[in-house]
């Protein structure tokens, strides 16, 4: 897919990319292999949807500025397995699988580009990217170090190959660049300098593509399991960078110190991309653990994280994603997929909102123990479709696999005169409404606005005596996890659809053998959540309930900062900010900005109350990292935190909400420093 031009014309792109996909849905011009079942709405793809991306503070987003998820799929070798490099093969993932990257891993050693096999290896990726540009996917141009160990030692090549790629593809909008696969034994320094000078090569022809940068240790994100070198020292001067964590899921080594690398690392404002994860061992082979994997990937999942799968051929190692007999090269059935294979082709279909024409885990869910002679029923408003029929016990409302937003629901329950049902849903623009009970619609109709996010829970004299549990089809999630009474169930702050929805009720305390650990996706989890504008690196990823956001230790200045109270939280929170040659601005709350963006003015203090019930219920207290001073004591409730007359940068800050009257988090004594 072309890119049409550069950032200037973004807003055209954005008005053609969308006119084209309403066209397309129109037309139905996309057709999946003979035999296999779409995942995407006819006539859509993941480019002509989303576009050009970038990188916004840790997150990968889409041309509207949007969270974006890769779910990709690597190929092996090219050198060894190029016979699934063909447009075919990837129409399949596309089509029958829900994946919307390919990755090219073009080998530097091993009888690769830089072994004297450069013509072939640089026509399979040009082929490659071609397949997948014609199929409206992404794809990864991967620099594949393996054996070479350091990038320095191929790097007059590399710096030649990109530079020639990023001319060849610069007006394209679907082509990532992946600088150096594995770096291994070499320091974060050797791939640091390596990487400045091809990201230079290929920012002189292509200033906007997302670029991948390797990370030691074949890609753990630092040297060891606790360490972050690339966090403690990144790569400045260039936009739209993402850094690679590799995992293998039935690694003992990978589960024992590197399952926090990725929260981690996000935490402290380095954007993370899963370029190569495996289900078997770090060797290709061995144990494939399907339970360690699906907690590696909701562990991506829960940070949107985007990821590549290793890998599309039929290798005899337990990685391999087609059984070694099998001689086709697209258009696989299930029984031709190894249990790798199988798993990550049923994670990305789930993900991508397609679990089959007729699938009862999904229409007609296995709960077990639903109350005796309770009937929960519910009806929905769909995008295009408007109200749907009632439905009960667990049968899906809403649709799967059709891109329809859910706009309204009623639900009521009946056989039981002493047990009624209220349910509160969060709307597009609107946020959470209040509360409707007992088939009443909560919702809007005719506003073309979509609900994001559902509660429901029981009402009446027996209510105690009965849990109520439902689950939600989330725009890009898919299926998440049983939410129970009145929690949260979808999404918040991510502008993802709701498209369906299953409820049952069940007699108190009764199991209804549905998973339920992650019902709802929020961008902000917990009661205070915070996030900061940060010299050099932009806006980062939101932090909560006294975790760090900022930096500690690398002399950046805070420039903004945007705090938010837990939706079900009464009231609000306010705050002001003191900024260099401004001094102190006006008080602002529940998410707008204080502080300055593009004007490199540091904050050297703030202030934050809280408003309504919230102040009753809550004491909020903070602290700042100053320059100079490091961490200064806890400020509660309006105090001023940071410095005066002294001119230091605010570098880092912690938020905590404690109840009413509890003792403070900290030492109170000097949260502030006067000149």
């Amino acid at each position: 897919m072309k890119k049409n031009g550069r950032r200037c014309h973004r807003r055209i792109l954005a008005w053609i990319g969308a006119l084209a996909l309403f066209w397309g849905l129109a037309a139905g011009t996309f057709l999946a292999p003979e035999g296999s079942k779409r995942v995407l709405a006819a006539g859509g793809t993941p480019v002509s949807a989303h576009g050009q991306l970038s990188v916004s503070g840790t997150s990968l987003v889409d041309q509207y500025g949007q969270p974006f998820q890769i779910r990709g799929v690597s190929t092996h070798g090219l050198q060894w397995f190029s016979q699934y490099n063909n447009k075919e093969a990837y129409a399949t993932l596309r089509d029958d699988w829900g994946a919307n990257c390919v990755r090219l891993a073009m080998y530097t050693g091993e009888n690769g580009y830089c072994n004297g096999n450069e013509a072939f290896m640089k026509d399979q990726v040009t082929r490659g990217v071609q397949y997948a540009t014609e199929l409206g996917m992404y794809a990864i141009i991967d620099w594949h170090i393996l054996s070479d160990g350091n990038p320095q030692t191929y790097k007059v090549q590399a710096i030649s190959f990109f530079s020639e790629m990023a001319g060849r593809y610069r007006d394209y909008n679907n082509v990532i660049y992946e600088i150096c696969n594995e770096p291994n034994n070499c320091g974060w320094q050797d791939i640091k300098s390596y990487a400045v000078e091809v990201i230079g090569a290929i920012r002189a022809q292509d200033p906007d593509a997302v670029i991948i940068v390797g990370t030691p240790t074949w890609s753990q994100l630092g040297s060891q399991g606790h360490l972050y070198e690339p966090a403690d020292d990144p790569i400045t001067g260039y936009g739209n960078l993402m850094y690679a964590f590799h995992f293998y899921a039935s690694e003992p080594a990978h589960n024992q110190w590197l399952t926090e690398k990725i929260g981690t690392a996000i935490g402290r404002g380095l954007p993370v991309f899963v370029s190569e994860f495996g289900l078997s061992e770090a060797s290709g082979d061995g144990n494939v653990d399907l339970g360690k994997a699906t907690e590696w990937l909701n562990r991506c999942d829960q940070y949107q994280v985007s990821y590549c799968a290793w890998s599309l051929s039929n290798d005899w190692r337990s990685s391999s994603l087609i059984k070694g007999g099998c001689g086709k090269t697209s258009g696989w059935s299930t029984d031709e997929l190894t249990t790798a294979g199988n798993f990550i082709r049923d994670w990305y279909r789930n993900r991508a909102g397609q679990s089959g024409v007729q699938d009862d885990s999904v229409n007609n869910p296995e709960v077990k123990n639903l109350a005796e002679g309770i009937t929960v029923s519910y009806q929905t408003h769909v995008q295009s479709y408007g109200w749907q029929e009632p439905v009960e016990n667990g049968r899906m409302a809403g649709t799967s696999g059709q891109s329809k937003r859910l706009e309204a629901i009623k639900i009521q329950v009946a056989g039981n005169g002493n047990l009624g049902i209220r349910y509160r849903t969060h709307v597009q623009s609107y946020g959470w409404q209040g509360w409707a009970s007992d088939g009443n619609l909560s919702g809007t109709e005719q506003q073309s606005k979509r609900l994001e996010a559902i509660c429901i829970e029981l009402t009446g004299a027996d209510r105690d005596r009965y849990d109520v549990y439902y689950r939600v089809h989330a725009q890009s999630y898919g299926w998440l996890d049983w939410a129970k009474n009145g929690a949260e169930a979808g999404t918040e702050g991510l502008s993802k659809r709701l498209e369906g929805i299953n409820i049952v009720i069940v007699p108190k305390g009764a199991d209804p053998g549905v998973p339920t650990g992650n019902p709802f996706v929020s961008l902000y989890p917990g009661a205070v959540n915070y996030r900061t504008h940060v010299q050099s690196y932009g806006w980062q990823g939101w932090s909560c309930d006294g975790g760090m956001s900022g930096t500690e230790g690398q002399s950046k200045r805070l420039e903004g900062i945007e705090l938010l109270l837990r939706w079900n939280i009464p009231g609000g929170i306010r705050y002001q900010t003191h900024v260099q040659t401004y001094g102190w601005q006006g008080w602002v709350s529940d998410g707008a900005m204080s502080g300055t963006e593009g004007q490199s003015k540091r904050l050297e203090g703030i202030r934050i109350c809280l408003t309504g019930e919230a102040e009753q219920m809550y004491d909020v207290y903070y602290q700042v990292h100053a320059q100079s001073y490091g961490w200064l004591d806890w400020a509660k409730n309006g105090e001023m935190a940071g410095t005066s007359g002294l001119a230091k940068r605010l570098e880092g800050i912690r938020v905590r909400l404690v109840p009413k009257g509890d003792p403070a988090p900290g030492s109170t004594a000097r949260p502030s420093i006067e000149g």
